[in-house]
């Protein structure tokens, strides 16, 4: 058999060392690459909570004519909770993430809107709001303005014992919100207008107006500052005890508002303090013959301070209690009757503060109030009081909102300290379809004087329904009727419905 020749490949002795040393540090150095663990970057969970929202429970108390025409309720009531989202894996998103941002020294991270105002999908795997339904707003340096116009045609009929009339008019409504786009504190502006021009029948037109602004400072982590101010006008409804009876057109109230408060935590317990101004002024009511009355013994100016302390039993349950004292001081010393309605309000109650995330938050109270006239001539006035605002969402897009309100109005009738009102209202708000929403509400006021026996008790109520309909994010069309009865114990009643069609165009 032949033999099978092998050669045999022969290294210098030095190539062959310098080999055995190179795998050695490859060996070595692999070791060390596998028992090495990256460590993932961790996040407090208390430096990255939701700092306290606002004013803690903005229930300031004022005293002036028609108060329950010029309050308006607070959508900041009660702080947001922020609910962390679940963390992303390298394997599950297939590529690097991106670190999660740091909070800034406050504890806070006040995001800054994306400029296409893009919104994110779903969490609930149901059909999300179309992207093009919203208008996107326009950015101005570092504020987001969203302006609306609409202009709409409407019908109004009333009845006032035995009389009936009925008139139809155009509305023109504007609206802007303003809201500021920075890391730290907060600027919020919102502007309503509505007027209206009769172009058949007869009767009073009702213009509104109104301004609020919120500046909030964030102070610290555990501090938050909120400086407010606001205007309203309103006319003078014609139900209400201290119109003009027979009047062609009720007085108008201009209504100026100032305030500030801090609220600090402390651990467990949540501190408030606020003080509040208010200042009425009323224009003077035009008579059936043409003439003027004047209303100004009614301009008064309301200052009050406000204390609240509450304890966090958890995020979403915080019970308080909170005492007020306000001073009305009319620009007159003496009305049209004789009488000094100069007067002391105080006030103290007890409740809780509710925070489920978006299912369920708001706040309820029960309390009591008095009012200490200067004129010994005019009794004190003492109510047992329910406040509160609760905003439940059962399911998704649907929204029920519950607002309870107690408050006290001064009369302009001789010998009639005033009155103490009971509110109790609801609304529901459902999407239909991603583009229309529909909306229902009704809503009751029990009206009692004191002393018992000179003016008359009186019981409204009132039901509402809308449509919503958005045809594009830049133009929509709405549609509301409205119907309202006022029951006057030993007086005439009223009863009125109107209805109203309005094309808005938003930016």
């Amino acid at each position: 058999m032949p033999t099978e020749n092998r050669t045999r490949l022969r290294l210098p002795a030095l190539t062959r060392l310098l080999l055995a040393g190179a795998a050695s540090v490859f060996a070595i150095t692999a070791a060390n690459a596998q028992t090495v663990v990256q460590a993932t970057a961790t996040q407090d969970p208390a430096a990255n909570a939701a700092a306290p929202g606002g004013n803690f429970g903005d229930t300031s108390s004022t005293f002036a004519l028609r108060t329950g025409d010029t309050a308006t309720a607070t959508d900041d009531t009660a702080p947001a909770m922020t609910t962390p989202a679940p963390a992303r894996t390298a394997a599950a998103a297939g590529t690097t993430t991106a670190a999660t941002p740091d909070p800034d020294t406050f504890g806070r991270m006040n995001f800054r809107e994306p400029a296409d105002n893009t919104r994110t999908g779903s969490i609930d795997n149901l059909r999300p709001r179309r992207e093009d339904i919203d208008a996107p707003g326009v950015r101005v340096g570092s504020f987001i303005i969203r302006p609306s116009i609409g202009e709409g045609i409407g019908v109004e009929s009333t009845k006032y014992g035995s009389t009936t009339t009925t008139r139809s008019f155009l509305q023109t409504t504007g609206k802007a919100d303003i809201m500021s786009d920075w890391s730290l504190h907060q600027l919020s502006i919102s502007a309503t207008g509505v007027w209206q021009t009769n172009i058949g029948g007869s009767g009073a037109t009702k213009p509104t107006a109104s301004v609020d602004s919120k500046l909030r400072l964030d102070v610290d982590r555990l501090t938050i500052a909120n400086l407010t101010a606001g205007y309203s006008f309103a006319r003078e409804s014609s139900t209400d005890p201290n119109s003009i009876v027979g009047a062609s057109t009720q007085s108008g109230i201009h209504t100026f508002k100032g305030g500030a408060d801090v609220t600090r935590e402390f651990g467990k317990f949540r501190g408030t303090v606020a003080g509040t101004v208010t200042r009425n002024v009323y224009t003077a009511a035009t008579l059936a013959d043409g003439s003027l009355m004047s209303m100004s013994d009614r301009n008064q100016t309301t200052v009050g301070g406000r204390v609240r302390l509450g304890y966090e039993i958890s995020p979403a349950l915080i019970p308080f209690v909170e005492g007020s004292i306000d001073r009305a001081i009319s620009d007159q010393t003496l009305d049209r009757n004789g009488y000094n309605r100069n007067a002391n309000i105080y006030a103290a109650k007890a409740g809780v503060q509710l925070d489920f995330t978006e299912k369920l938050r708001g706040e309820i109270a029960a309390g009591y109030k008095q009012v200490r006239y200067t004129d010994a001539r005019l009794s004190k006035i003492d109510a047992f009081t329910v406040d509160g605002k609760i905003d439940w969402s059962p399911i998704r897009g649907t929204d029920v909102n519950l607002t309870l309100a107690t408050g006290v109005d001064p009369s302009t009738t001789a010998g009639v300290s005033g009155s103490t009102y009971y509110t109790i209202s609801t609304a529901v708000s459902q999407q239909m379809i991603d583009n229309l929403v529909g909306t229902v509400g009704a809503g009751t006021t029990f009206r009692h004087f004191s002393p018992n026996g000179i003016a008359s008790d009186q019981t409204e109520w009132a039901a509402t329904a809308g449509l919503n309909w958005s045809l594009s994010r830049y133009l929509e069309l709405a549609g509301t009727v409205a119907w309202n009865y006022t029951d006057v114990k030993t007086g005439t009643d009223t009863r009125s419905w109107s209805a109203i069609a309005e094309l808005r165009v938003k930016r």
